[in-house]
């Protein structure tokens, strides 16, 4: 039973990460195309994701330990999709990291600007924060795809398909 349930969390973790990355994703091809003043008004100034980085980072965090229990309790049980548990527990936790190395310092310059200056090479800040966003995407639904693999490796075939 501890294992069905650390699945259904981790299922339900996953895709609410997933779901906040892939939001940003969708949302990258239409913001790039902004002037400064939308794009820093909404993203910088207009408080637009203010809740992606409070309730969403606890959601990433939490995913990334409960991701890492499932990958422990399946290989513990002894069933099958250890490897690919693991995997996905590695690739969110990569997600984790790369948000520090590639979104978190565009972030800290962002905080300069929401009472001053913008500076002139925004746009170069604007693509590290969209591009960022996106390569973290990428890595958490190939993480979602190895979280789903791992739970299908361990469902029983029905005999008559």
């Amino acid at each position: 039973m501890l294992l069905k349930a650390t699945r259904f969390v981790a299922v339900m973790l996953a895709a609410l990460t997933l779901a906040l990355s892939f939001c940003h994703l969708m949302q990258l091809p239409s913001r790039m195309g902004w002037d400064q003043y939308l794009w820093v008004g909404l993203t910088v100034q207009g408080g637009l994701y203010a809740m992606f980085g409070s309730v969403g980072a606890m959601i990433d965090v939490a995913c990334v330990i409960v991701l890492v229990l499932l990958a422990y309790f399946v290989r513990e049980h002894g069933r099958p999709g250890f490897a690919l548990a693991s995997i996905a527990a590695l690739l969110f936790a990569l997600g984790l990291v790369l948000w520090w190395v590639l979104v978190y310092p565009v972030n800290v310059e962002f905080a300069k600007w929401v009472n001053g200056p913008v500076p002139a090479d925004w746009t170069d800040y604007r693509s590290r924060w969209e591009w960022g966003h996106a390569i973290i995407a990428a890595v958490e639904l190939i993480g979602f795809a190895a979280l789903v693999a791992s739970v299908l490796a361990d469902t029983p075939r029905d005999s008559s398909s």
